[in-house]
């Protein structure tokens, strides 16, 4: 009976809403700084809910929130929600009607919630979402004729959203389908732009788990899993995205999702370390257009193919290894080829090209068991069209040849069509298609060490040039090669001129060679040839193995303005922005080792490309004996590869154009080089001036400081006179400056800043191309971002913009820093575009492509470092050295005491105290909070300078202070970095009595205190401002006794302070500078204030 009572009153307990904390009714936008916590009882998300630009949201742990579908979200999140929960106390996002989180929140009794109930979060453009240890769930009302946004659990649309050991479930809504019926539709998060991570997460229960539309989205180590249109009328998917940004799967574990992943054929997609174990298609479905570059990694799961269209200018390139499973015909499993496709493979490698239902590479990709089992003509064919051109290499092609095209008669099914290609088979396996393996009306067809097996015909051709050796054509039931060129085949056929096929030097499956029947006495009994095939002589036995892979060659990186800088007086590669991390770090993670055939060639980027080519040539020399001196095995040390960014490329094109190569380049590859020019460099040339960027402002930064130190008046005067010819040698050499007034584009050279530099390398184009240097073109296309054209006025300044002042741009496409036009080596050398990937980051996101072109191999691991998006710089004006603390402890400097540095934070750099030039700190991404700088008087002391920068893409702020120091003194200063306010950046000097002292005694020395009798005076007045003083205190010891200590304690006479500001300010008329007077000014401030 006892047990039934209290079974009643703990149903009532539950029942009832909770009284324990009050609820928070959220009913208003939120426009300042709050935080929500645990404190709050249940918050309630009861109407319109909007967080202001600028404006900070801060969630604590265990804290919840719960919302009505009259949540309209109005303009949703414009500001920075920061929602950080802990593992014990995750923070929770659900509906108002879900009573097994908070009790019984709306009063009604029990209720268990559904999906759709809310709308979910919304980031609008310029937002950051910070999120761990969160769950959100129940949301997805809204959408179409609902009128309040999309389907999703939180939905990003411009902003940074950051999602990591969080749980995103249930977020969908039951809708009409239009046809009487009802379905699903729903996304657990929606990147519709902007940035996204998600790490560590459990997406689950939606029917996207995760959609992507635009942006940059990255997302690793998480399991999707259960994402399903559960009324059976869609399909749901694990992951669904559009768009050509990137898109980067890394190590996540998909389960029981309807289907794995659907990606556009454009997008940028990388990919590694990502299982399936969904309910079909598990796999990356890729279709749509391919109109720039495109590359297939391999590593995880397969490719599933249904209609793919490579288009004139495309290139898709499938990495050895990678598995291409073709759909079933009547999904069209075809692929159309305009442009190019390259797939090589390796011998340990092979490149798959199959049937969706073959489970004998990659698994049970469409998860039907042995339901359905692979056959010849299962997908349709790869077409390859006039003028496109088409490499294979260690390729499997299998279970193709449907023929459904009606142009070609019943019967002339094949795998692969050539209606015009240029078309290059090696080291492959064709078998068990339907129809012929390869059928030919025109273009050109170069087989060598492969095998057509096991099929209808080997190879039919109409026309066009075929040729074939050292290859293995055999067990085909009809024709091995079938000639029909030079043949009437009636009124709905056009001849085609007759084309002798060399087929020489093959085996045909018998010893006695193919059975020629356009003979009266047939010969042979191998595969049947027909007329018009030249096949003497042939193989007596199957042709060998593929040839061996030729050895690699060390490899030197050359990096791009601001790519080097001085640590101690010794160049290093990009120690700031460490641009060139991620690839170096690839290289070595897959077998190169530096100093033995991996080396850097950081460079004085300031000089000349002719100066910095000649080092190259001696670099180059050193790099073979080094390579020599190792001893590495398959390394062929004579000759070199060159992997080259930015203005790095046109160093190398120097040195190969020039009377002083010595043909040792092996392979040259180029990243965002401006062959033609940057437009941005003439901002710099003609005005010294830097448009926004963190590249850009930095280099502004340190010119700036570099001007200073060596007594230019301006920063054109340096870039000229110092001079900084690289600016120069940067300069476009075609149109680009267009007038204002007329609207007219000149023609270069015309009234132009003319570049000397490039215009020889462009006349000798013929040196690189003629070198038998192997070339590769990498560009970047991140839209229509860059300067195109440079809209001039006439200028009112007699030094500066001699061909008109900068007055507006326009913009056209290229990687944010050099247009497509511009990084187009010739016409001869194909482009490789990678679509979403901006000039700075070429070298990371190309890192596993590089190692490709590299060795013909497919990387085994892609190392991908954190990306710099902001930096905090200290620069220094000598005489004085520095330590830097960081908020969490970590120091990077000198130490004091010791003499030797602290390197403590990750990535931050100090160029150190032993460099000729002045010291500077560089901290990459840095934290939140108050950093300290300490400073130390070197030499005689005297004046010196700090200058705090806070650096990114979006703003850039410095801020000087300067003071006078002697030898080893010590003064301390206090900077507070606050990441989404960065405006608010200040430095602020600690002020002793002996600082304010020396200070004084310092500003005399220099002449900036006339009068020797004012400096006794200042120094009088301010000991009599500040005393120091003993202090006892009273402690207890261990005994419990009490104990004296005696301290020194320093006291500041505020009024004597003040009246010493003021008759500071009558010494300003002749008795001291203005410097005397800001420096000491400004020590008296702090000690009122302080």
């Amino acid at each position: 009976m006892r047990w039934k009572i209290f079974l009643i009153l703990l149903f009532i307990f539950l029942s009832l809403p909770s009284f324990a904390l009050a609820d928070t009714i959220i009913s208003s936008p939120i426009s300042t700084d709050t935080v929500w916590s645990p404190s709050g009882g249940v918050y309630i998300i009861d109407s319109s809910f909007s967080i202001a630009s600028g404006t900070i949201l801060t969630i604590e742990p265990g804290t919840i929130i719960k919302a009505k579908n009259t949540g309209m979200l109005g303009q949703g999140i414009l500001g920075n929600l920061v929602a950080h929960g802990t593992n014990e106390a995750p923070i929770i996002f659900t509906s108002f009607w879900d009573d097994s989180v908070g009790g019984d929140t709306d009063g009604g009794g029990p209720s268990v919630s559904i999906p759709g109930e809310w709308q979910g979060l919304y980031f609008k453009e310029g937002s950051e979402g910070d999120f761990d240890y969160v769950n959100i769930s129940y949301a997805g009302y809204g959408g179409y004729g609902y009128g309040y946004g999309d389907f999703i659990g939180i939905e990003n649309d411009g902003g940074i959203l950051n999602i990591r050991n969080s749980n995103i479930y249930d977020n969908y809504k039951i809708i009409n389908n239009g046809g009487g019926g009802v379905m699903s539709v729903g996304s657990g998060i929606y990147n519709k732009r902007g940035t996204l991570f998600v790490s560590n997460s459990v997406i689950e229960n939606n029917v996207w788990g995760i959609r992507v539309d635009s942006g940059t989205s990255t997302i690793f180590n998480n399991v999707i899993k259960d994402n399903i249109d559960s009324t059976g009328y869609s399909a749901g998917y694990g992951i669904y995205a559009i768009g050509f940004e990137p898109l980067t799967l890394l190590n996540n574990t998909f389960l029981n999702n309807k289907r794995t992943a659907y990606v556009d054929a454009s997008k940028n997609f990388i990919h590694s370390g990502n299982t399936s174990d969904d309910q079909t298609n598990r796999g990356f479905e890729i279709n749509g257009v391919i109109t720039n570059n495109s590359i297939f990694h391999s590593g995880d799961l397969p490719f599933i193919v249904s209609h793919l269209n490579i288009e004139a200018g495309g290139t898709l390139t499938v990495e050895p290894g990678a598995i291409l499973k073709m759909n079933d015909y009547y999904s069209s499993g075809n692929i159309v080829v305009y442009g190019n496709l390259i797939a090589k493979g390796t011998p340990e490698k092979k490149i798959y090209i199959t049937s969706l239902r073959d489970d004998s590479i990659g698994g049970d990709t469409n998860g039907d068991g042995e339901n359905t089992i692979p056959a010849p003509k299962n997908w349709n064919a790869i077409f390859l069209e006039n003028g496109s051109k088409v490499d294979f290499d260690n390729v499997v092609l299998k279970y193709g040849g449907y023929n459904y095209n009606s142009e070609y008669l019943l019967g002339v099914a094949a795998a692969i069509y050539d209606r015009g290609a240029e078309f290059s088979v090696s080291n492959s396996l064709f078998e068990r298609n339907g129809g012929a393996a390869i059928y030919q009306d025109a273009g050109t067809t170069t087989i060598s060490h492969s095998e057509f097996a096991n099929g209808d015909y080997g190879i039919w051709s109409r026309g066009g040039d075929i040729t074939i050796s050292q290859s293995n054509i055999y067990n085909n039931t009809g024709w091995a090669v079938y000639n029909e060129s030079g043949r009437d085949l009636g009124w709905w056929w056009e001849t085609r001129p007759l084309q002798i096929i060399d087929a020489r030097n093959n085996w045909w499956g018998s010893s006695d060679g193919p059975k020629d029947i356009s003979t009266t006495t047939p010969t042979g009994t191998g595969d049947i040839v027909s007329e018009n095939v030249l096949y003497k002589p042939f193989l007596t036995e199957p042709s060998g193995s593929e040839p061996q892979p030729q050895s690699i060659n060390p490899v030197i990186i050359i990096p791009g303005i601001m790519g080097s800088a001085y640590k101690n007086g010794e160049l290093v590669i990009d120690p700031i922005l460490h641009t060139y991390d991620d690839l170096i770090a690839t290289l070595e993670a897959n077998g190169y080792e530096k100093n033995k055939d991996l080396f850097p060639f950081p460079y004085e980027w300031r000089d000349s490309n002719v100066i910095t080519a000649n080092l190259l040539k001696d670099k180059i020399a050193e790099v073979k004996a080094s390579c020599s001196a190792a001893a590495l095995a398959d390394i062929d040390c004579s000759k070199v590869d060159i992997v080259a960014h930015s203005m790095g490329g046109l160093v190398a094109r120097q040195y190969i154009q020039s009377g002083q190569y010595q043909n040792d380049v092996d392979q040259l590859i180029f990243l965002g080089t401006p062959h033609k020019g940057s437009q941005k460099a003439y901002l710099q040339w003609e005005g010294g001036e830097f448009p926004p960027g963190t590249v850009d402002s930095l280099i502004e930064l340190y010119f700036k400081k570099e001007a200073l130190s060596n007594f230019y008046l301006s920063l054109f005067s340096y870039i000229h006179n110092r001079p900084v010819s690289s600016v120069q040698e940067l300069l476009p050499i075609f149109d680009y400056l267009k007038d204002k007034d007329t609207g007219i584009i000149r023609q270069y050279p015309s009234n132009y800043p003319q570049n000397i530099f490039l215009e020889s390398l462009d006349n000798n184009i013929s040196n690189l191309l003629n070198s038998g240097v192997e070339i590769t073109n990498i560009i970047g296309n991140t839209g229509n971002n860059s300067i195109n054209k440079i809209i001039v006025v006439p200028s009112v300044d007699s030094e500066k913009w001699v061909h008109g002042e900068a007055d507006n741009f326009e913009l056209g496409i290229g990687d944010g820093t050099v247009t497509v036009y511009g990084a187009t080596l010739d016409n001869s050398i194909s482009n490789e575009e990678w679509n979403g990937v901006s000039h700075l980051r070429l070298p990371r996101e190309t890192s596993s492509r590089i190692f490709n072109i590299l060795t013909d191999k497919v990387s085994d691991s892609v190392i991908y470092l954190s990306p710099i998006e902001k930096i905090f710089s200290i620069q220094l004006q000598s005489p004085i050295d520095v330590v830097v603390t960081e908020p969490d402890g970590k120091r990077i400097g000198k130490n004091f005491e010791t003499g030797e540095e602290y390197n403590e934070i990750l990535g931050a750099f100090y160029s150190g105290f032993n460099n000729n030039d002045d010291e500077y700190i560089t901290i990459p991404n840095p934290l939140d909070g108050e950093y300290k700088i300490e400073v130390q008087g070197t030499e005689d002391g005297g004046r010196y300078g700090i200058v705090t920068s806070f650096i990114s893409d979006e703003f850039a702020t410095s801020n000087e202070m300067v003071g006078i120091t002697t030898p080893d003194q010590i003064t301390d200063f206090n900077v507070v970095v606050d990441n989404n306010n960065p405006q608010d950046l200040e430095t602020e000097k600690e002020v002793t009595l002996e600082i304010l002292i020396n200070d004084i005694n310092g500003a005399y020395d220099l002449g900036w205190i006339k009068d020797k009798k004012v400096r006794d005076r200042l120094i009088k007045q301010v000991e009599k401002i500040i005393k120091v003083e003993n202090k006892i205190d009273k402690v207890e010891d261990k005994n419990k006794k009490n104990k004296r200590i005696k301290k020194l304690e320093s006291r500041v006479d505020k009024n004597l302070a003040r009246a010493l500001l003021l008759e500071l300010n009558g010494y300003k008329k002749d008795k001291i500078n203005e410097q005397a007077y800001n420096i000491i000014k400004y020590d008296l401030e702090w000690l009122i204030d302080n």
